[in-house]
């Protein structure tokens, strides 16, 4: 037992490497039952009618990209797929390129045509709460262009969703503190429901505003993104990653139990003597 005390945690870190290539390069099937949260988001989308719109913030960067960017594939497959028309922003500058390429790697999957089924409008300065309030008023004023330049008035896109009070769905893909801005600048003042995709840090936080109604639904984390993947029956990224996921959160839990019993036999010990 004493001898357990003494490892060096360079060893910690080798496991968990370990186990993590592994996992990866001989991955083993797990069950995965999609939670209510990201099954609430999957059937609010699901029950849109065509041609709705779903208006879309890309609020993250290429830092959490293995979170985020697998929830928003899923979710983009998802729009494109029920011939939804999707619109996109993101108050964060170097993600803005990361979106706009997802947007239309999905896009151009299902032949979708840019201005007419989908818009990416790209990056906007400025306070959040005052940009989504004019977006409220009029998309085409507040994003003259977009990402590519072209006039967003001239668009067929924009001309029955002129302003957020004109959208069916928003959701909120999110690394940081902005969805609070769009729930309580966008949501609320406008009328659209909405869920929010995040990183799995911040999934708990989340769960005041599904309490409260304010939000339909979470999808958190690589998990979340396994889950929407399995209700859409087209496993991508996050269905890929939940085993290697899953081994190293089991190793960490291993060396948590391990680490406890060691401190309370030393406790146990020191006391006798």
């Amino acid at each position: 037992m004493a001898q357990l005390s003494q490892i060096n945690r360079h060893w910690i870190f080798l496991s968990v490497a370990v186990a993590l290539v592994v996992t990866l390069l001989y991955p083993f099937d797990q069950p995965i039952k999609p939670s209510p949260d990201v099954r609430d988001t999957f059937q609010s989308i699901e029950e849109l009618p065509e041609g709705a719109a779903v208006f879309m913030a890309f609020d993250f960067d290429p830092a959490s990209k293995a979170e985020l960017v697998p929830i928003t594939k899923a979710v983009l497959e998802h729009c494109f797929r029920r011939d939804l028309r999707v619109i996109g922003m993101t108050f964060w500058p170097k993600g803005a390129d990361l979106a706009g390429r997802l947007v239309r790697e999905a896009a151009a999957k299902y032949n979708k045509e840019r201005g007419v089924d989908y818009a990416y409008l790209g990056y906007k300065p400025g306070p959040w709460p005052q940009i989504i309030t004019n977006l409220g008023e009029n998309i085409t004023s507040t994003f003259p262009q977009d990402d590519r330049g072209e006039r967003t008035a001239n668009m067929e896109i924009f001309s029955d969703v002129r302003n957020l009070r004109d959208v069916n769905y928003m959701v909120a893909l999110e690394a940081g503190e902005v969805y609070e801005y769009w729930i309580v600048y966008g949501g609320d003042k406008y009328g659209f429901p909405m869920s929010v995709g995040c990183t799995a840090v911040m999934g708990p936080d989340m769960y005041v505003y599904t309490n409260t109604g304010q939000l339909d639904g979470i999808i958190a984390g690589l998990r979340g993104a396994a889950d929407y993947e399995v209700l859409l029956g087209e496993p991508g990224e996050g269905v890929k990653g939940m085993p290697a996921q899953s081994t190293v959160h089991a190793i960490i839990i291993l060396f948590i139990i391990v680490g406890n019993v060691v401190y309370f036999w030393q406790r146990r010990t020191q006391g006798g003597e």
